[in-house]
């Protein structure tokens, strides 16, 4: 998700007396623990069948290695191939407390990842959770429109969280060709066929300003935008595809 760079994982914490329910500290179920390893079981036998262009992942080694702290932004409908692509770069990421989230969390385990999950709507909460998460971490990864969408439209939530807590923004895309897209999703979500041809690109950091003003992050979400649509155009020239038009806003 090559050279790993070993960042050393925060000692879990323990489940402080009378809050057994925080979202962090609840068992997954046991279906969503199987489920979860059917999962990444399946998604390593696709990624193996893969022929991938992924020379970028030197680039993002290289960022990593300065020890910088960086945040990884991604389209929701792109994250499946990068539990795989990314694999074994330790990083935090985020899914809803449920038991697609518990399932998520199980196969972000098994490709080195650690996944916090957040309560549906859970507002400041949430927030808090998230920024104690990144906050004792090099790096972290969110899908930049989701949870629910609208469709690659980029949460102000997300860039201003990058701002106040100093991290750099690292836009990363994926294409493949002709692969399974689904149509009813909102993400529009694409899962790389097995044997085909998969592309990852990787941008230029995006470093927040210090006191980030209003101004300053409502520019920085058009400049993640640009960039992450750019990207996705150059994975799919990399793979031969003529590049699709960009999404309206």
């Amino acid at each position: 998700m090559t050279a790993v760079i070993e960042v050393p994982a925060p000692e879990a914490p323990k489940a402080p007396a009378g809050d057994a329910a925080a979202p962090e500290y609840l068992p997954a179920p046991l279906g969503a623990r199987i489920l979860g390893a059917i999962g990444a079981g399946l998604l390593h036998l696709l990624h193996v069948s893969w022929r991938c262009e992924d020379a970028d992942l030197a680039r993002l080694d290289a960022h990593l290695a300065t020890r910088e702290r960086f945040m990884v932004l991604f389209w929701h409908g792109k994250f499946l191939p990068l539990f795989s692509l990314l694999a074994g770069r330790h990083a935090c990421i985020f899914a809803s407390l449920s038991f697609r989230g518990h399932v998520i969390a199980e196969i972000s385990r098994r490709f080195g990842y650690d996944c916090v999950l957040l309560r549906h709507r859970g507002g400041a909460g949430s927030r808090n959770l998230m920024k104690k998460a990144l906050g004792v971490r090099t790096s972290g990864a969110l899908a930049i429109d989701g949870p629910l969408g609208p469709y690659h439209v980029v949460k102000p939530g997300t860039v201003e969280l990058a701002a106040q807590l100093g991290m750099a923004v690292l836009p990363v895309s994926t294409a493949s060709v002709r692969p399974f897209r689904s149509k009813k999703r909102w993400d529009r979500m694409e899962v790389p066929k097995p044997f085909s041809r998969v592309a990852l690109a990787l941008g230029e950091p995006i470093r927040p300003p210090a006191a980030a003003s209003a101004d300053d992050l409502a520019a920085m979400r058009r400049e993640v935008r640009e960039a992450l649509e750019a990207l996705d155009a150059r994975a799919e020239a990399m793979l031969g595809i003529t590049p699709c038009a960009p999404a309206a806003s």
